[in-house]
């Protein structure tokens, strides 16, 4: 049953993957561009300008700050599950964490549910972008912005039946009938459990915070003595994610194929989102047996050699027919291998990397580099790849290629492999100072 529950906190995740393939590759829509862009009498077309588009990327993370922001208030004031909406997609990682199995044999596939809805998000999108394009007047970019509405409805479909309210906010509150309720709700079907004895430990647990308010963990810690290596290597696939690519092949993808001369790049958007969701789906069967290390170091290999060669082929007759069928098959070999690697195991390996004291300082630091991460790229491609800009089309694989090789030598070098061990045993390991490679 907990499982479940981890199943449908993380299904929020899909919002995110849809909202970031919309965002990046809405603006690839002709109807969208001539709504908002401008008229180039040099060319004969419409386009939109760069400093539009850094106002699309800024209005997004500035929303999302606000909105992260607030939900600490909501969630104090008002509980976990009426604040659900804007808070699922800041903790749905996190709360996959608290509520999934404490078995490691099964904990990164459970932790990988949250990649694997960002995926789902990310193909719908794409479904959605594509099936819209044949919609006439100005319908084909305002029905997808419209279709949100309907999956976040689904999200809270799958969540408020399943997942009750925090015991932890209703005993804080003094609601002590509902959090005894709310316990039976999560825990009432498990042999031997003591509903009574769990609801004490919670009200003295609650009586010791407040007794030990001083002593509460900081964002300090996480940067002192062996916290301080485990947070840097839980922030390290946050950044990889988004210096192997994820701007140009995945984020912006639609956008920067119609740039590099590909007619119907909401096409190739579909299919590589769609080989994505079978390669993630895969990830998630292999990492209980492959293990995380391997699997996050084989594909980034792949996808740092994907982006050469994409690179390589803006030097070869750019715009060309050949080189931009070149360019999509690459981008479709991309996502396979990303959505393998750093793409799945990212966020099970940032959640195992971090001690349990410390676990929501250390994901919300790697949560701020995600995001910190995916609003500079978003801001940089269009002026990488804009004809009136850089105008380096393809060649921008070559501006990922080189960070994404320095990250994979690192990665090799301070990820360690968590298959198979407990926290207690991967807390023993990180005091010992054990080297990476012989965890």
């Amino acid at each position: 049953m907990m499982s479940k529950r981890a199943f449908a906190c993380s299904s929020a995740a899909i919002l995110i993957g849809y909202d970031m393939t919309l965002i990046g590759s809405i603006i690839a829509n002709t109807e969208f561009v001539e709504f908002f862009g401008t008229y180039d009498n040099a060319a004969q077309s419409w386009a939109l300008p760069a400093s539009h588009q850094l106002i699309w990327s800024l209005v997004q993370y500035v929303s999302a700050l606000v909105g992260a922001l607030c939900s600490g208030l909501f969630n104090d004031t008002f509980g976990r599950r009426p604040a659900f909406l804007s808070v699922i997609l800041c903790k749905a990682p996190f709360l996959s964490t608290s509520l999934s199995s404490p078995r490691a044999n099964v904990r990164g596939f459970l932790l990988s549910l949250f990649q694997f809805w960002i995926i789902v998000g990310s193909f719908l999108a794409a479904c959605v972008l594509e099936g819209t394009t044949h919609v006439p007047n100005a319908w084909p970019w305002k029905g997808t912005v419209v279709s949100q509405i309907g999956l976040g409805a689904i999200c809270l479909a799958l969540f408020l039946p399943v997942v009750p309210e925090s015991p932890y906010y209703l005993v804080a509150n003094s609601k002590t009938g509902a959090a005894r309720a709310a316990l039976i709700k999560l825990r009432g079907r498990e042999v031997g459990y003591g509903v009574d004895e769990n609801l004490g430990t919670i009200i003295s647990t609650l009586e010791h915070e407040r007794k030990n308010q001083s002593e509460a963990p900081s964002f300090i810690e996480c940067f002192k003595g062996t916290d301080f290596r485990r947070t840097l290597i839980a922030c390290l696939p946050m950044a990889m994610q988004h210096f192997m690519g994820y701007g140009l092949c995945g984020n912006y993808l639609a956008y920067f194929l119609n740039l590099s001369g590909f007619r119907n790049s909401f096409l190739i958007t579909l299919i590589s989102m769609f080989i994505g969701l079978f390669a993630g789906a895969f990830s998630f069967l292999i990492i209980e047996h492959v293990g995380r290390r391997p699997q996050l170091l084989f594909g980034s290999f792949v996808v740092c050699l994907c982006l050469l060669v994409i690179g390589i082929l803006g030097f070869v007759k750019p715009r060309s027919q050949s080189t931009s069928i070149g360019v999509a098959i690459l981008c479709i070999i991309w996502n396979a291998f990303y959505y393998i690697s750093v793409g799945a195991v990212g966020w099970t390996i940032t959640s195992e990397m971090t001690s349990s004291r410390l676990r929501s300082k250390s994901n919300a630091l790697a949560a701020g580099v995600n995001s910190l991460f995916n609003m500079a790229w978003s801001i940089a491609i269009p002026y990488l790849v804009n004809t009136e800009n850089a105008n380096l089309g393809a060649k921008t694989g070559l501006v990922y290629f080189v960070p994404g090789v320095c990250l994979f030598v690192l990665a090799y070098f301070v990820v360690p492999e968590t298959k198979g061990k407990t926290c207690d045993e991967l807390d023993k390991l990180f005091e010992a100072h054990t080297p990476a490679r012989k965890f």
